[in-house]
């Protein structure tokens, strides 16, 4: 028989580990409602920040919240898919990578299917909605080409998060946790990414755009569909060009996660 493609592996597992989670269909709905809740008060501080200082270095509530809700459904293509990822400490530090490395089956994979995060969900929900409201009401001349440039945005914006925590997941077989840099992270980009980036200066953009790439989550693609880019201290072509660091961010963290596989310790439990 020949081997399952990964596509394939990957909606087989996922599906179990999503029926697993809805045995308990209070708990899904409180969830559900509970990631919904999270990512709205994000939204509700935008919302009470521009209505009291009117703009924010130069934009207005309609941009801003066109930007927040790319990154809120940019943020979905990570965690829906991807999220299972944040628990990847605790698998190597309980010994339970021992098995994953016994399967016929793609480590990563594995990992990115062993848990299903319900809140992952709310998030989907209130990223997609808040996307459609906002990009209706944000100031784009709509076209055929600047829906699939969006698509395409929102997608690898989702990639390079999902880069982000895969390289955690590669220190997690050398450090002891890497708990807190996931959560510095997370916060960051929860609190950061959805505002106009340039307001903290040039240094810190430039660092948003290298050490932690998370100008490319949404910042550097919206200012192209906002026609904002004389805003960005950098080239024109780099800026259209940003969706392209999605697969470049993930390839470069998957190497990174393979190459640090073998240094992984059994704690022999």
């Amino acid at each position: 028989m020949a081997e399952l493609s990964w596509v394939r592996q990957y909606v087989i597992l996922e599906r179990a580990a999503l029926r697993a989670q809805l045995q308990y269909r209070v708990n899904f709905w409180t969830t559900l409602m509970g990631g919904v809740a999270y990512q709205g008060t994000q939204l509700l501080f935008l919302g009470v920040l521009l209505g009291k200082f009117g703009l924010i270095a130069g934009w207005g509530f309609p941009e801003v919240a066109f930007v927040f809700a790319m990154r809120l459904a940019s943020h979905a293509f990570y965690v829906v898919p991807f999220g299972a990822l944040m628990r990847t400490d605790e698998m190597v530090r309980d010994g339970e990578f021992d098995r994953v490395l016994l399967r016929p089956v793609n480590p990563f994979l594995q990992l990115v299917t062993r848990w299903f995060p319900l809140m992952a969900l709310g998030d989907a929900l209130l990223g997609f909605g808040a996307l459609a409201i906002f990009g209706w009401q944000a100031p784009v001349d709509w076209s055929a080409t600047k829906l699939v440039y969006l698509i395409l945005a929102v997608v690898c914006g989702g990639l390079v998060e999902t880069g982000i925590q895969t390289v955690f997941c590669g220190l997690s077989f050398v450090a002891t946790s890497t708990f807190s840099l996931r959560i510095f992270a997370d916060n960051s980009i929860t609190q950061f990414s959805g505002y106009p980036l340039t307001m903290f200066g040039r240094t810190t953009f430039y660092a948003f755009c290298t050490v932690f790439p998370m100008a490319f989550i949404s910042f550097l693609p919206a200012t192209v569909l906002l026609d904002r880019t004389d805003d960005v201290p950098l080239p024109v072509w780099l800026i259209t060009a940003s969706p392209l660091a999605g697969p470049i961010v993930f390839a470069l963290s998957y190497a990174f996660f393979t190459k640090m596989m073998p240094r992984y310790t059994s704690p022999g439990s």
